[in-house]
């Protein structure tokens, strides 16, 4: 037998199990008691396991909605203007040869032209891009609007404007006078000045900048103009207006209602005419509920001021949407030929004259 405690002979070991029943109950109550503290614990922690495994999986597969992608609007030929100038050309008797045009709608990018490449007496049309040549010197701080211009012998010519009868040969003209004068009153004394000062050719080389076109070798000599080349010009204009604001307001102020701001009385028209020698040409910006750049060109056409104001009522109309097009088809019976003054075909060699 081993060393150590030993039962004293005779003992009852029941006892003995008695003890360890109740230890067993005892665990197991404990363990219930246990049990039932532990498991609301573990599904509380699984409900808040799962909640955040959702969010997760919603964070996760939740994309911000994608925003419409703003297509920018493509220039196109507008057929239904294009309608419109034909039926004009119908009923005041245009061809190509006494007849150019350019359209451009800023808003909605309708354009049409015809005629444009044919190059027409320019006359006081070019004073438009002279002038923005000087506004690009004072911005350059080559010149300022105090800067004063000889008047020199030759530069007087009969027309608008005061320049003439305020200076003299001789004198300093200031410059913001000069280019007041040559656009409100369509001075030609003053642009004249500004055409000396620069020299004609150098002059004509220099407005060259506001267009793309390769323009013929006779207009560095000659003043003349077409409809393309115009609508650059009245183009960068418009596009480089922060540059030009004295300029534009000028034009709003010019040829006192007449040509294509004639019968518009609601908008802004800044625009500057041309009259030479049969030659009545109008170009400019119409501040409508739609803004457009709009040029009409004319060559011996009878009251021809009165027929490109009303060309450019038909236009405002058309963007207004107060005209329908579809009405104007030409009628061969109503072809107006009498609006046209026929005289031969002759070369124009104009320098400093502008304007008659």
């Amino acid at each position: 037998m081993p060393k150590g405690k030993h039962v004293k002979s005779g003992s009852y070991a029941k006892p003995k199990f008695k003890k360890s029943l109740i230890f067993v109950l005892l665990s197991l109550v404990i363990l219930c008691i246990t049990f039932d503290i532990l498991v609301p614990a573990t599904d509380t922690q699984s409900i808040a396991s799962t909640n955040e495994t959702e969010n997760m999986t919603t964070t996760e597969t939740t994309t911000e909605p994608e925003t419409e992608e703003i297509k920018e609007i493509e220039p196109f030929e507008d057929t239904d203007l294009k309608l419109l100038i034909d039926s004009e050309m119908t009923k005041y008797g245009f061809n190509e040869n006494n007849f150019a045009f350019f359209y451009y709608n800023i808003d909605d990018k309708g354009y049409y032209f015809y005629n444009e490449n044919k190059y027409f007496t320019a006359a006081s049309t070019v004073k438009v891009p002279i002038a923005m040549y000087y506004y690009d010197e004072i911005n350059a701080g080559t010149y300022t609007t105090d800067s004063k211009l000889l008047y020199e012998q030759g530069d007087y010519e009969a027309g608008g404007g005061t320049t003439a009868s305020l200076y003299s040969v001789g004198d300093y003209v200031p410059l913001d006078f000069l280019l007041e004068q040559a656009i409100i009153n369509s001075d030609n004394t003053a642009v004249n000045i500004l055409i000396g000062n620069l020299g004609y050719s150098n002059a004509r080389k220099d407005i060259t900048k506001y267009s793309d076109e390769i323009v013929p070798e006779d207009f560095y000599s000659n003043n003349i103009t077409s409809a393309g080349y115009a609508y650059d010009v009245i183009n960068y204009l418009y596009e480089h207006q922060d540059s030009y604001q004295k300029l534009i307001e000028d034009m709003k102020q010019s040829s006192m209602g007449m040509y294509l701001k004639e019968y518009i009385t609601d908008y802004d028209v800044a625009h500057k005419y041309g009259s030479y020698g049969g030659y009545v040409h109008d170009y400019g910006i119409v501040y409508g509920e739609k803004t457009y750049l709009v040029g009409i060109f004319t060559r011996n056409i009878t009251d021809s001021d009165e027929v490109i104001a009303q060309i450019s009522l038909d236009i405002l109309n058309y963007t207004l949407g107060n005209l329908d097009v579809s009405t104007l088809v030409p009628n061969e019976n109503e072809t107006n030929t009498t609006g046209v003054n026929e005289t031969n075909e002759t070369s124009d060699n104009i320098t400093n004259t502008i304007e008659e």
